[in-house]
């Protein structure tokens, strides 16, 4: 089902269980024997206007949209939040605008680690006093502690803040991993309740899991690995993907826990594209940017990651592809193919008449995805200039390219390729020259090992490709595999 544009949705909602897992906040003691952190719970990005202030109203509907699909929880000034980024009152606002704004809805895990312990500690108790559930405190980094450090730091802000506190060990930030015997001796103090992992190590996750199963909780935070960490006992998600995707990662879960395992896995692969691309670009750029195509203001990023060229707008059609894929967004729709070619009209609608057509050999062929035409002609004769035209005078959007097996490998014979549909976007160049490319070399080159091109043809001929691909495919394997059908077809037009 496509998500409509933005709703203003009940402050209200009742549509997850989140209320399930809030504690009843009567002292300390009573909170952290109560606070038990469930299912999946968005690392909230945070929007920033084109000033670099923050976008309350943008806050606001990542919260309502997240909660809508099910979130247990709301995690402000994480990594994805770009806490890094952000001073010491920046954050405070964000947390107090939370609580407010959530109202009870569902728990409030604040971001409150900061470089040193002190720092930590404050805003942890500032986390308190407005009323967050629990405090979400990163491994201090830059100057990073030894094993000791670490264990004092959560330590002390466990013993000095009235909050139950969650580790966070995200090594590829910290460049300090969070060493498993030290969580494991943490886990026995009354205030620390959890530890998110986003390190990636499944060795690592499962080591910590039988170190502090039924101490404290492990909570995945690679979003890559949440059906592994869910089958080996995890019980509750920290991810920045669930700003997208959170309704998808509880499915899953409930799948897991009633051993739909095949069901789960499924899920899981569909959902792993999108995963890939949120944590190889910086989580908060590619949440951003999907978040947008669901008509959702999430605002723009902070230097240095609201930079030229941080999420390429290939990048971006991938994210808006899988979105796609997801059921998130609506399939943008595109016309069908032509479904026969005539390669001279398509080369003369390119500007590129050819006179004297009497020598060119000529082909046709199509199927449901991708429709080829072919013309052969002798490279000193009209197709020869045609060719050498096609390769110096680009049409804007129908540009020429020749065919190659792989790099600095063409065919035989000299072939060149251009798209009779413009292309409009980063996504459908690589798909045109990518797996449309891939299918006309692989035709040509087995028409040629089997022998079925004349050695006079092979030496003497080029070949002129025009082409159209269904923009609508979504699997590219089939789309090479279906243009080489249809090359071979009009191939054997010209070589029988």
């Amino acid at each position: 089902m496509a998500f409509l544009p933005y709703i203003d949705f009940p402050r209200k909602s009742i549509l997850n269980e989140a209320h399930l897992y809030r504690p009843a906040r009567t002292g300390i003691g009573d909170s952290v024997s109560k606070f038990v952190p469930k299912g999946v719970m968005p690392a909230l990005v945070t929007p920033f206007s084109r000033d670099g202030d923050i976008s309350e109203e943008g806050f606001k509907q990542v919260i309502d949209y997240t909660i809508s699909k099910g979130a247990t929880g709301v995690v402000p000034a994480g990594t994805t939040g770009e806490f890094s980024y952000m001073r010491t009152e920046e954050r405070k606002k964000l947390l107090k605008l939370a609580v407010e704004y959530v109202d009870g809805r569902v728990p409030i895990i604040a971001g409150t680690g900061q470089n040193s312990t002190r720092a930590s500690v404050l805003l942890t108790k500032y986390a308190a006093d407005i009323g967050c559930d629990a405090a979400l405190v990163i491994s201090p980094y830059y100057l990073r502690p030894g094993d000791k450090g670490y264990f004092e730091h959560y330590a002390t802000v466990a013993r000095k803040s009235d909050l139950p506190v969650i580790m966070y060990n995200i090594p590829q930030c910290t460049l300090g991993v969070l060493n498993s015997n030290v969580v494991e001796d943490l886990s026995e103090l009354d205030n620390i309740v959890g530890i998110k992992d986003s390190s990636g190590n499944i060795p690592y996750l499962l080591e910590l899991i039988q170190k502090v199963q039924g101490k404290i909780e492990v909570i995945i935070g690679a979003d890559e690995c949440f059906m592994s960490a869910v089958a080996a006992g995890v019980n509750a998600a920290i991810l920045a993907s669930a700003n997208l995707i959170p309704h998808i990662w509880l499915d899953i879960m409930k799948k897991v826990r009633k051993g739909k395992i095949e069901e789960a896995a499924k899920l899981q692969n569909s959902a792993q594209t999108l995963a890939r691309i949120v944590l190889k670009n910086g989580a908060a750029p590619p949440i951003k940017a999907g978040l947008k195509m669901m008509g959702i203001n999430a605002g723009k990023c902070r230097m240095p990651l609201d930079t030229g060229g941080t999420l390429p707008p290939e990048t971006k059609e991938e994210i808006r592809l899988e979105l796609e894929k997801l059921g998130i967004i609506e399939e943008l729709k595109h016309p069908p193919i032509q479904r026969k070619i005539q390669i001279l009209d398509a080369l003369t609608q390119q500007g590129f008449e050819v006179r004297d057509a009497s020598n060119i050999k000529q082909g046709t062929a199509s199927n449901n995805i991708v429709s080829v035409g072919i013309a052969a002609g002798n490279k000193n004769g009209p197709m020869g200039r045609t060719f050498i035209k096609l390769l110096t005078n680009a049409k804007i959007g129908h540009e020429a390219l020749s065919v190659i097996l792989e790099p600095n490998l063409a065919v035989k014979p000299s072939s060149i390729m251009f798209p009779i549909r413009k292309i409009d976007s980063m996504r459908q160049a690589s798909l045109f020259y990518g797996p449309v490319q891939s299918g006309v070399a692989r035709a040509v080159a087995t028409f040629l090992e089997n022998g079925k091109i004349p050695s006079q043809s092979v030496e003497n001929d080029v070949i002129v490709f025009a082409l159209d691909v269904d923009l609508n495919t979504r699997n590219r394997r089939e789309v090479t595999m279906a243009t080489q059908e249809a090359t071979e077809i009009a191939l054997a037009d010209i070589w029988r």
